[in-house]
């Protein structure tokens, strides 16, 4: 019996998605800048790469990021889930690493090796500055729930978005985004608007 099981059985899951792809080692590894050796070591089961390498890994092959680290087991383990949620929360938020870092008063330097999986999570205080940043609760982003808030900036800034089947336009997207913000304004300052003054006799 195999002594690294689990790296087995991540090689074969690695060389079925790349071959089903009709790519050739040499391919893969040009695109994710690594050497075919090394992608053959891994595809053998005689090498488990770290987290930090499944990131081009998974652009060379069109994947998703997270799908392939949680096929390598990475996700299992409380720091590479809080790197990819991390790092797949600031993709969605459309943020530079700088941007999130900056909002947070913190280094880029200290976002990127968070989401390459650092063996240190966040502080309290950090986690909070980062999770009031991306507009998500805390535990989601360290695993503790999945329960992912859906804020309507967020949608609306994005493109594909429809009512009842129909595509909004930007036009349309910005009304809605305004409608929304006059809206919670009124609603915050009920007597600001709509109560006329008493008729005079």
């Amino acid at each position: 019996m195999s002594e690294h099981p689990m790296d087995e059985a991540f090689g074969a899951w690695l060389r079925r998605q790349r071959k089903e792809r009709k790519l050739s080692v040499h391919e893969v590894a040009k695109r994710a800048a690594l050497t075919p050796g090394y992608i053959s070591l891994i595809e053998n089961g005689k090498r488990k790469p770290k987290a930090g390498t499944l990131a081009p890994l998974s652009q060379a092959l069109g994947m998703a990021y997270g799908e392939v680290l949680q096929a390598a087991g990475y996700l299992d383990d409380q720091h590479m889930m809080f790197a990819h949620r991390l790092r797949t929360t600031r993709l969605a938020r459309q943020m530079s690493a700088s941007d999130l870092a900056q909002l947070c008063h913190l280094s880029p330097r200290t976002i990127e090796q968070w989401e390459f999986g650092s063996s240190r999570l966040p502080g309290r205080q950090a986690l909070g500055r980062l999770a009031d940043a991306l507009q998500v609760d805390p535990d989601y982003l360290v695993g503790a729930t999945d329960r992912q808030p859906l804020d309507l900036d967020v949608l609306l800034n994005q493109e594909n978005v429809s009512y009842h089947g129909v595509p909004l336009t930007k036009d349309q997207r910005t009304f809605v985004r305004d409608f929304i913000h006059r809206a919670l304004q009124l609603s915050s300052n009920p007597s600001s608007e709509g109560s006329a003054p008493d008729d005079a006799d």
